[in-house]
């Protein structure tokens, strides 16, 4: 698959949709200070996007944050509760959040820009299982051996999965988000000009029970469904991937790193058609990258961190876009 580069134009409104592992330090070790530092360098590049004139909602990923508070949790256990995972959400959500929205506030103090920044925890009502060619599953959360695995499934119910070389791991259900709860509140804050933070880790999944009241439920939500609902209450013609370099380059196959590769409807499709080999977090971008592009003038970057306040002159990654080719 032959892929272009592509001629450059300008964003106004854009989601943008980071990687939980683009928040974390490589070295777990870190903690707390390593998140804030690596956080901080994102959050000076997602500053210098705003600067050059464009609009963002910024959701993001939260696996590694959910996967450490689960941790804690079954190291302590002899000592405290466990949570739920609508809770964990909900909690990684307002940590992660509000580590993101000190770190924007701070680079835009420094730049001399007064720019709200309004991070709000969000529900999502979720459907049926993920969309066709996605998992329906997915593993959370620390590993086991069986023993301990047997006595999870005894006491809670739980399913669990094995990994090789790794161990006994929980898989709950992948669900897709049907509408935002809080829609109206993110679309208030962004017309009043606040860079809105919302819906990480694609929201905190939730249904009505039987009298119509929302309940928190055990899954995990489909994040790219969740960028293109943020599109839609935004009225964002741009959906902004932010991955790491090496996963961009293994998903589209690139040979240079140093230039905005285009890609098209056509050679999208047969992206997908080959997703078998690619990791499940990306099969779910591409899959609902071709449904957003269905409509006139809209398009799907995929960008490392580093390269967020280079759009859309001199930034370096992937573009989709569907013109050129029958949608």
């Amino acid at each position: 698959m032959e892929i272009a580069i592509c001629d450059r134009k300008s964003l106004t409104v854009a989601v943008v949709a980071l990687d939980g592992d683009v928040l974390v330090p490589v070295d777990s070790k870190k903690g707390i200070p390593g998140q804030l530092e690596t956080i901080a360098n994102v959050a000076g590049h997602l500053g210098a996007l705003v600067k050059n004139g464009h609009r963002l909602v910024i959701t993001h990923g939260n696996a590694s944050q959910v996967g450490y508070m689960l941790l804690r949790g079954e190291v302590a256990r002899h000592v405290i509760h466990s949570l739920p995972l609508d809770i964990c959400g909900a909690d990684t959500q307002g940590a992660t959040g509000y580590m993101l929205q000190q770190a924007l506030c701070n680079w835009f103090s420094r730049q001399g820009l007064d720019q709200e920044v309004a991070t709000l925890v969000t529900q999502v009502v979720v459907g049926e299982p993920a969309p066709p060619g996605a998992p329906c599953t997915k593993g959370i959360g620390p590993f086991f051996d069986w023993e301990r695995a047997q006595a999870l499934i005894n006491n809670h119910k739980w399913e669990f999965d094995m990994v090789p070389g790794h161990g006994y791991q929980r898989i709950v259900p992948c669900l897709t988000p049907k509408k935002i709860v809080e829609a109206r509140s993110i679309r208030y804050l962004f017309d009043n000009g606040a860079v809105v933070i919302c819906a990480g880790g694609g929201g905190i999944p939730v249904r009505a029970d039987e009298g119509g009241f929302l309940v928190g439920i055990e899954a995990v939500v489909d994040k790219a469904y969740t960028a293109e609902l943020l599109a839609q209450v935004v009225q964002a013609k741009t959906i902004i991937f932010v991955s790491p370099w090496e996963r961009i380059v293994k998903t589209f196959l690139l040979s240079q790193f140093d230039k905005l590769h285009r890609i098209n409807l056509v050679d999208l499709d047969m992206l997908i058609a080959q997703s078998s080999s690619i990791e499940d977090t990306m099969r779910h971008k591409l899959i609902i990258s071709r449904h957003f592009l269905l409509e006139d003038g809209r398009s799907v970057l995929f960008l490392p961190p580093d390269q967020l306040g280079a759009v859309p002159h001199d930034c370096s990654g992937v573009l989709l876009k569907a013109e050129g080719t029958a949608a």
